[in-house]
């Protein structure tokens, strides 16, 4: 199944940034999609090299996503780069993407900062043997969510390996898993900092050539820097699975079953310790309603990391997302996503999202793209940490 950072509660689902830089938005969800595991053979296609370059500019009404009293506007210029590659024949596919921007604050400059992303896939399958490497890294800084939800520099590393082996015509064994290393720049966040790792074993029988049910099982573990504060923890999971296509424009890929979660501070005793244990569920579904329209949803309800004292939380979080061509050079995309995350020792918090953008290729290789964005923020029962936020965007895109 779907084996991308959401298990880490850090998603890739992930996430509309603050900067409501529309391109990193839709990057990170078009690599989320990307990285569901579609039976059946590789489509070949010739070796492919994009380059894209711009600079949109922004205004945002509460640029620190402080209670609004205290909000700070500002506008931003935001340049960027892209380069993608992308290559596959009848056995091997790999592809590569790096996504580079530089947010240009005019009135807050202490708040200017670099952000990168970078995602790369390699993948080999001759019908018998199906093995694949995912990274996926990104170096960042603006709150995306109710999990990273303050204004800090981090770096989130994911690497996830998978092995695949067809026996007979119809079971297919795979061993999967994912490291994910979360770094925080300066030491305000240090309780925060962890590796976080889940692995283990599917089984899938094949109805057809692209679709399969299975069930999968495995460990989790989570690992703070300062596990004096924050406990570290393990635990296991279980599921009932499902991938492929349900149809010919309908790509799904879901899991759905029970987790179990527990730590203790290594000098306390059993009194001390937390535990967890829930519904537990991973949803990714593409569909191509018609050749205009296309409609993509994600659905995930997990244990992940916390920090700050907290061993652990459970983050609950749905995103929608509908693109339209309109016209043959026209693109309306809007996206909404809901989060709500309950840490062990801290109160709930949750996250709303939603926006809209729009893209028009003026010449084949010049668009210009605009939008807007709301979001809302808020912390049961804490006075005063509740906030909204308003954005709009417009920039224009080169490409080669």
């Amino acid at each position: 199944m779907f084996r991308a950072g959401i298990v880490s509660a850090s998603l890739f689902v992930f996430a509309v940034t603050a900067r409501a830089d529309s391109m990193a938005v839709e990057w990170m969800d078009r690599v989320t999609h990307e990285v569901q595991q579609q039976d059946g053979p590789l489509s070949s296609k010739p070796l492919k090299f994009h380059v894209y370059g711009g600079v949109y500019a922004l205004y945002t009404d509460n640029l620190f996503l402080t209670p609004n009293r205290r909000a700070h506007s500002d506008a931003a210029a935001i340049p960027f780069v892209r380069g993608r590659v992308d290559y596959a024949d009848a056995r091997f596919e790999a592809a590569a993407d790096l996504l580079i921007s530089y947010d240009a604050y005019q009135g807050h400059h202490t708040a200017r900062n670099d952000q990168e992303h970078f995602y790369g896939k390699i993948r080999y399958a001759d019908g018998i043997f199906d093995l694949q490497l995912v990274e996926i890294a990104r170096h960042v800084t603006d709150p995306v969510d109710a999990v990273y939800a303050e204004r800090a520099g981090r770096l989130v590393t994911d690497t996830m390996p998978r092995a695949g082996v067809l026996l007979g015509k119809a079971v297919k064994l795979e061993l999967f898993g994912q490291v994910e290393t979360v770094h925080y720049e300066g030491d305000d966040f240090n309780s925060r900092e962890n590796e976080n790792y889940r692995g283990g074993l599917a089984g899938y029988y094949r109805i057809n050539e692209r679709f399969s049910v299975g069930a999968d099982g495995g460990y989790i573990r989570i690992s703070y820097r300062e596990s004096d504060i924050t406990p570290n923890g393990e635990g296991w999971f279980a599921h009932a699975s499902a991938r492929g296509q349900i149809y010919e424009n309908l790509l799904v890929e879901a899991g759905a079953g029970y987790s179990w979660y527990r730590s203790r501070h290594p000098e306390a005793g059993e009194s001390h310790r937390e535990r967890g244990s829930g519904f537990d569920a991973e949803i990714h579904a593409r569909w191509q309603v018609f050749k205009p329209l296309l409609i993509q949803g994600d659905y995930v309800a997990r244990f992940g990391f916390s920090g700050s004292g907290s061993a652990f939380q459970k983050l609950h979080r749905v995103v929608v997302i509908a693109e339209w061509q309109v016209l043959e050079n026209v693109k309306v995309r809007g996206r909404g996503q809901y989060d709500r995350v309950h840490p062990s020792n801290s109160p709930v918090r949750s996250y709303i999202a939603a926006g809209f953008s729009v893209t028009w290729q003026i010449v084949e290789n010049v668009a210009v793209d605009g939008g807007g964005l709301a979001r809302w923020g808020n912390t049961k029962r804490v006075s005063g940490d509740q906030w909204d936020n308003w954005q709009v965007y417009a920039g224009v895109i080169f490409s080669y």
